[in-house]
């Protein structure tokens, strides 16, 4: 299904570009098809619903509201706006001021998001009230990196946890477990191949279109993802024959602009076209739908003839027909995608993040013949290089004079296991050998890692049963082991690049 989608949408460019071009605006492509125009009204009927304040309310006459404004910026700015000008300031205030000045206590991990991207979508800093958005949203991020308060009873939550990313996203913020944030949102795809609102809950293509998003924004390979192939195939079948999409089978059959929106942002994401054959029924498709459900004042029906919310659906609508997913600050095109670099290692793979993060800083590499062999063993001056080169220690000083025996001056490793060494990082086996060609077991490497912390880390190192059994104990408080950590077993190429990125990450 995923390949015949893209064999189509690419005789479908083919096709055009074959066709002469009569036509010469400083606008993009849009235009020709009329979405410049529905766009520039649509700009207009927000601004005339601007209050003094700055902000945006829900519907004419309304007080203002932090969370139709954060919108409304994001929409803006996709639409090539200055939301900082003095367009934008009916009053001397603009909807940037609105929201930092509202006195406004945050309290669900949503109202975080939200004020986060509108901030970045501005250029403004990240900081409310004295507070960094972004540190508190890292903050929430749990154990098995799910993005969720749970003292606010958000531990089912897989909305919240898909706008955390796609907010960090936005501010450029990469200091958090993007691994664990990925598997954690693939965990929870249903089987449909949808995502839902909650863990367990019904999927709907408004969700299932966020999930893809912030998917994409994790690197996830836009190509070969079954992951976001399922997605996409679920929000295809709540297409509807009028071209448009509607939600769920909850909610029933029928389309709203809402969902054509977030479908629209999904799609793009995901490097398709919505105005492809795939993506179209005999009525039209997602744009034409959407289109038809602007009014004359420039407003966005939800439905026809239902109008609620009419400033967030215009809002909505606005982002989408600029062709803009979220966040609307980052361009998707320049988005690294994580590729299937090795023949013998799927995306999916547990440790797909860390092995290509550390492949990309040239710290591990694969073979010859395309592989990376993930379950392969690792001997330990292997591993002793790869922690050097990841900490970026490869340039540090050394002693030339190592007392190994089996460690010679021409060994090619000998660099790395000096510097280590005099780092306090690793010991021989003895005295008098190291064991290059030895393999690292788990016991060893977890007590690598507690040697990389800083001081102030492992101050409090307890004796056990064991040698190592301290250091075990503080690298797991630590979470810097592996998946199916066991003492005395041979580590893999996959598990060492898991603990690697994971001390990376720790010490930063």
């Amino acid at each position: 299904m995923r390949s015949k989608r893209i064999l189509i949408c690419t005789l479908l460019v083919f096709i055009m570009s074959l066709a002469p071009l009569n036509y010469s605006y400083g606008y993009d492509s849009n235009i020709i098809d009329g979405s410049h125009r529905a766009i520039e009204d649509a700009v207009d009927y927000l601004h005339d619903m601007q209050n003094d304040d700055g902000g945006f309310p829900a519907k004419q006459g309304r007080e203002s509201s932090v969370a139709v404004t954060c919108w409304s910026v994001s929409a803006l700015v996709a639409a090539g706006e200055d939301v900082e000008s003095n367009y934008w300031k009916p009053a001397g205030k603009g909807p940037v001021e609105y929201i930092l000045n509202t006195d406004n206590e945050l309290e669900d991990t949503v109202e975080y998001v939200r004020i986060l991207l509108a901030l970045s979508a501005a250029g403004r800093s990240p900081e409310y009230k004295g507070e960094s958005l972004e540190d508190k949203i890292v903050s929430f991020q749990q154990s098995d990196g799910h993005f969720a308060q749970l003292d606010r009873g958000e531990d089912l939550m897989i909305n919240s946890h898909m706008w955390s990313i796609i907010a960090l996203e936005s501010a450029g913020n990469e200091d958090y477990d993007r691994e664990k944030a990925r598997e954690w949102l693939t965990s929870n795809q249903n089987d449909d191949g949808g995502f839902g609102w909650l863990i367990g809950g019904e999927s709907d293509s408004d969700d299932t279109a966020v999930a893809l998003q912030a998917l994409v924004l994790l690197g996830e390979d836009k190509v070969n993802s079954s992951a976001i192939e399922k997605a996409l195939d679920f929000i295809k079948s709540r297409q509807e024959d009028d071209g448009g999409f509607s939600s769920s089978e909850m909610m029933g059959d029928e389309s709203n602009s809402a969902s054509d929106a977030w479908v629209m942002q999904g799609i793009i994401s995901a490097g398709e076209e919505y105005t492809s054959s795939f993506w179209s029924v005999e009525n039209g498709n997602v744009k034409t739908h959407l289109m038809d459900l602007q009014n004359n004042d420039g407003s966005f029906d939800w439905k026809e003839g239902v109008s609620s919310s009419p400033v967030k659906m215009t809002a909505y609508s606005i982002i989408s027909l600029s062709n803009k997913p979220f966040p609307v600050n980052v361009d998707f095109s320049e988005l690294k995608t994580v590729v299937e670099m090795f023949t013998d290692l799927a995306a999916e793979h547990w440790a797909y993040d860390s092995i290509s993060f550390l492949v990309e800083e040239n710290v591990i590499n694969g073979y010859p013949d395309g592989s990376f062999k993930p379950e392969g063993s690792v001997k330990r001056a292997e591993f002793t290089s790869m922690s050097v080169k990841g900490l970026d220690f490869e340039n540090d000083s050394y002693s030339n004079g190592l007392t190994f025996k089996d460690v010679e001056g021409d060994l090619w490793s000998y660099k790395y296991i000096a510097i280590a060494y005099k780092k306090g990082i690793i010991n021989g086996r003895s005295s008098e050998t190291f064991d290059p060609d030895g393999l690292i077991t788990g016991a060893e490497l977890a007590t690598m890692l507690v040697n990389i912390m800083p001081d102030g880390k492992k101050i409090h190192i307890e004796d056990g049963e064991y040698w190592y059994s301290g250091y075990v104990s503080l690298a797991e408080e630590y979470d810097l082991l592996y998946p199916g950590f066991k003492a005395n077993e041979t580590a893999t190429r996959a598990q060492c690049a898991y603990s690697i990125k994971r001390i990376i990450e720790f010490i930063k």
